[in-house]
């Protein structure tokens, strides 16, 4: 009688821990989709906000060395964009 007691608390025992194990995983599981959702909304917004900083600054510096010229004051404010954007995408780290 007491090694069939022993042999069903050991099962048991066994039991809860396969089920605390199985219910453990889901709020990893969920904690690591809100990281990445989190990570990815910052890369993109801190990309649009160099994507501006970088416009405005490229836009000056086209228009100041160009003397005022409109054309290469887009160009510069285009390529103040781009790089800006990749800029900013490059040094968010999440």
């Amino acid at each position: 009688m007491r090694k069939l007691m022993l042999a069903a608390s050991v099962i048991a025992g066994l039991g809860t821990m396969s089920a605390a194990n199985v219910a453990g995983a889901q709020p990893y599981h969920h904690h690591y989709r809100h990281y990445y959702r989190n990570c990815r909304y910052q890369k993109q917004r801190s990309g649009a906000i160099g994507a501006v900083a970088g416009a405005i600054g490229g836009g000056i510096i086209g228009s100041a060395l160009t003397h005022g010229n409109g054309g290469a004051a887009l160009l510069g404010a285009g390529a103040g964009a781009l790089t800006g954007h990749a800029l900013a995408r490059g040094s968010t780290h999440c």
